[in-house]
């Protein structure tokens, strides 16, 4: 990063600027007498720029566009966080696969390609699924993801079947204890454990996002899910200068990544005021 120069921060065109969020490191920036200046991804960056991919969340939408401006980042020799390479590697998630083979214990995963055919009730007997959920391989916020508890697994086929007409889709067996235990998100910058946020979904609902009623506190990391993280990390293809992964307890109770979030994830900057910091130092190093 260089020495108190402009900062491009990339937002989506529903935010515009900064995230009530991340307008915490936007204000530790300029108090390190940097200008933080957000700027729409797609737009055109001035050579060399340095580019931090924040709320880029509408790239699902169009996850070709997203790929060329990242080229374009690329051809205008731009500082992007995280770095290109990792980002392509992250925007679909057969990334979660390619953990699995590296040893990565994974909440159990079905890849279906697009135009191909899956059958829900096979695969639930195959793994012992007593409950599944669909959801895009390029998505967040739970777009268009559901589960087999909500209607069926009759109903599940029929969306799959819809989905899959258009683009590729996970199948994963519902993780029950999410309704207990909750998601635990764990906050690394630069590859050290900075924060862990435990998210948990309102009374009747099965997705943990704010979107639906969720809710999020600061816990400590379970012990059992360190050897995972470090794990997860060392199985990336470069060490990112941020990241969060999502954790959840299995059948067994032992702990999986349900998401490994490289691109643009909510990094919870407002529930711990050393994270903006930690952050930013990182972007200097």
């Amino acid at each position: 990063m260089p020495p108190h120069g402009e900062i491009l921060l990339a937002v989506d065109a529903s935010s515009r600027s900064f995230t009530a969020d991340d307008a915490h490191p936007a204000w530790a920036l300029t108090a390190a007498s940097y200008s933080p200046v957000p700027v729409l991804w797609g737009r055109d960056v001035p050579e060399g720029a340095t580019v931090v991919i924040r709320s880029t969340w509408d790239y699902v939408e169009r996850p070709e566009a997203f790929a060329a401006w990242l080229d374009l980042l690329d051809a205008r020799g731009a500082v992007v966080h995280n770095p290109t390479e990792l980002l392509r590697w992250n925007t679909h998630k057969r990334y979660l696969l390619d953990l699995a083979d590296a040893g990565v214990p994974i909440v159990p995963t079905v890849l279906v390609p697009a135009g191909a055919s899956c059958s829900v009730p096979e695969v639930m007997q195959r793994g012992g699924w007593d409950d599944a959920v669909a959801k895009p391989a390029v998505g967040g916020t739970a777009r268009l993801a559901a589960t087999s508890r909500r209607g069926g697994v009759a109903a599940l086929q029929r969306h799959l079947d819809r989905v899959a007409e258009r683009e590729d889709v996970l199948l994963q067996p519902y993780v029950r204890s999410i309704e207990q235990t909750g998601e635990y998100s764990v906050i690394v910058v630069g590859g050290t454990v900075q924060l862990t946020v435990r998210k948990a979904p309102s009374g009747g609902e099965w997705r943990v996002q704010s979107d639906f009623g969720g809710t999020a506190e600061v816990v400590t990391m379970p012990d059992s899910a360190r050897p995972v993280v470090e794990r997860t990390l060392a199985a990336l293809p470069l060490t990112p200068t941020y990241a969060r992964l999502d954790v959840v307890l299995g059948a067994d109770e032992a702990p999986q990544i349900m998401e490994c979030e490289l691109v643009e994830p909510e990094l919870f900057f407002r529930m711990d005021p050393a994270l903006a910091a930690a952050f930013i130092d990182e972007l200097k190093r």
